[in-house]
């Protein structure tokens, strides 16, 4: 009988802290993040330029804090396509991918992880291989960032962000992805995703982390 009713009181608890956070998430105000537009446009040797998107595209990702871009450096012959998506904690809307890119016609080659090592980091990324009607395949990287917890499981997201609101702090996540060419020789695209992604990671954290950004 003890132990039933420890467990009945363990549940109880964690039901009412449950429905706590839910109520401190639901009636929580935005956090805006005024810096996220100024992401740089000059990274390194990267030369950036915006991609313009249309209307559906702002519809369907449910947050205004998204952009896209085409970025060029002289040691490449093809650019790098990069998307950045950022939500608060009160809504955390993240589409993979591969769920997305059949709908405009994409076909998704091949999927797999990707281990990468930058600056003493090991990261790894979800890597897709898509043909786009009327171009060139692309090899394509992917993962989420919840104020320097770097995932490619949406699972991981909501436990970051809920051990964040558990702590009475505020949360952010970003859906950061980079694409490029699918050379003939792989390795070649991924040497140019893995020079961007190394000037690119040390920028993130001023643009998108949710204590950088309510400064």
């Amino acid at each position: 009988m003890k132990k039933s009713g420890l467990r009945y009181l363990a549940v109880i608890t964690l039901t009412l802290l449950s429905s706590l956070i839910v109520y401190r998430v639901e009636t929580a105000q935005p956090i805006y993040n005024d810096k996220f537009f100024s992401f740089p446009l000059t990274i390194g040797d990267w030369s950036g330029e915006e991609v313009e998107m249309g209307a559906y595209v702002y519809q369907g990702i449910e947050t205004p804090y998204l952009f896209l871009r085409n970025y060029y450096s002289p040691r490449y012959r093809a650019p790098v396509n990069l998307s950045i998506v950022w939500f608060d904690d009160r809504n955390i809307a993240f589409h993979a991918p591969e769920a997305c890119l059949g709908g405009f016609g994409n076909q998704v080659i091949e999927k797999f992880q990707k281990k990468l090592t930058l600056q003493g980091h090991e990261y790894y990324l979800d890597a897709l291989v898509v043909q786009i009607p009327g171009r060139d395949r692309q090899l394509m990287w992917y993962f989420f960032d919840v104020d320097g917890y770097i995932t490619t499981s949406q699972t991981d997201i909501r436990l970051q962000v809920l051990r964040k609101r558990l702590m009475g702090k505020r949360a952010s996540a970003s859906f950061i992805r980079l694409m490029a060419p699918y050379a003939e020789d792989q390795a070649e695209s991924e040497r140019v995703l893995t020079a961007f992604l190394e000037s690119l990671l040390p920028l993130i954290p001023q643009y998108t982390y949710t204590e950088m950004v309510r400064i």
